[in-house]
């Protein structure tokens, strides 16, 4: 399910209420230890406390990295609850409070409130676990009751509150130079990316719908727009490897991991978007600098992907440095390849309180920034390019 917004308080360096609109396409800019990391990591972190059994938020997986509470709740404020709100598109709101545990660096969840057609069902912890009497157990963040008590309470099933995101870290997993192929389809893309290469040897040679089929054609096309064809190749009974060769040339082809890890840390992020956008994976996905290693004229091939996979039904949250990534993004609104509504773009910075905040900065039909956006924001370039101009010329 798609998610309308969310917001944000007291949680990371974002003491302040923040809320996030989100469009099927938004982008995070900032400087380094801005938290535009906090921010993308919010919602795979909901959704990782909201699957796992146990109640109470998710610590020990792979968003929460072992996290204390002095690791989460605003510096300034460590006895503040941190609050969080999310919002979906269908209509369905989830409030949560989580708070310092009773034992050193823990955290707890503190209460819960869900909206629906129904009304709002609000419950608290009342030390014991039980929930006010009313709720025996809680299950990850929501409670353990079953549908008849969903209904009454909202109005809408337990399914309604889902959050089935794809977050991908900003480091990957290498590709192998030979993979092992499964019996089976591959299941989840973990956050690192590893065994993504069997997603393609598998929309290859086994894919059974015409969307496993578009999926694999959404990947190719980015490496065709770069002039390369890649290929899955046997290489001996259940193991294969990526190949990679210029178009019209399939004699000079290449192992993928021979190419440099522009191409094979992009992969992840491919197919990750081609499982969004032809519906069999997350349709939310959460992406940390997806252009890494990558060259000017891929990273402009990439952002033309980002934005065909949000028109395709996709909703995508980015965090990134790269201005080749916003200003291919703005030529594909002035192109019409996206609407401009459909991005939303924001700036996050840091005051020297130190407090965080993340303004949103409107687009044009025609891709041009509003004037929340820095004048700034990209000049360092430009003055060190300056500065080596008048060196050269021996200004002093």
């Amino acid at each position: 399910m798609l998610i309308k917004s969310f917001e944000v308080q007291n949680y990371k360096g974002f003491r302040d209420r923040q809320p996030i609109e989100l469009a099927p396409l938004t982008l995070l800019y900032g400087e380094n230890s801005s938290g535009k990391s906090a921010l993308l990591r919010l919602v795979p972190w909901i959704a990782e406390s909201m699957a796992d059994t146990r109640p109470g938020p998710s610590l020990d997986a792979a968003v929460g990295r072992e996290a204390l509470w002095s690791d989460l709740a605003h510096i300034s404020s460590p006895r503040q609850p941190i609050e969080v709100q999310i919002d979906w598109q269908a209509g369905p709101s989830a409030k949560w409070r989580f708070r310092g545990g009773t034992l050193p660096g823990t955290c707890e969840l503190a209460s819960i409130d869900l909206t629906g057609p129904a009304g709002r069902w609000s419950l608290e912890d009342d030390g014991d676990g039980r929930w006010q009497g009313r709720v025996a157990s809680v299950a990850g963040l929501l409670p353990a009751v079953d549908e008849t008590a969903w209904t009454q309470n909202v109005g809408y099933s337990r399914s309604h509150y889902r959050l089935d995101v794809q977050w991908l870290q900003g480091v990957r997993a290498p590709v192998p130079r030979v993979a092992k192929g499964l019996a089976s389809s591959p299941g989840k893309l973990s956050p690192t990316g590893e065994g993504v290469a069997r997603f393609l040897y598998h929309w290859d040679r086994v894919a059974r719908s015409d969307a496993e089929t578009g999926a694999l054609d959404f990947v190719m096309g980015f490496f065709r727009k770069l002039g390369f064809e890649l290929q899955a190749i046997d290489v001996a009974p259940g193991f294969f490897r990526l190949d990679v060769a210029p178009v019209g040339s399939p004699s000079a082809a290449i192992n993928l991991v021979d190419t440099g890890e522009g191409l094979t840390q992009v992969l992840a992020p491919l197919v990750a978007l081609a499982r969004a956008a032809h519906r069999i994976g997350p349709s939310v996905v959460c992406l940390e600098q997806p252009e890494l290693h990558l060259h000017t004229d891929a990273q402009c091939a990439l952002a033309l992907s980002i934005a065909d996979a949000a028109a395709a039904g996709a909703q995508i949250v980015i965090e990134t440095h790269s201005e080749v990534l916003l200003a291919a993004t703005q030529l594909a609104i002035a192109n019409g390849r996206i609407p401009a509504g459909d991005v939303a773009l924001y700036w996050v910075a840091r005051r020297n309180d130190p407090v965080s905040v993340a303004r949103r900065v409107p687009l044009d039909d025609r891709g041009r920034v509003g004037s929340a956006w820095p004048i700034d924001a990209f000049d360092d370039l430009l003055q060190l390019k300056s500065k080596l101009l008048e060196a050269q010329r021996g200004t002093p």
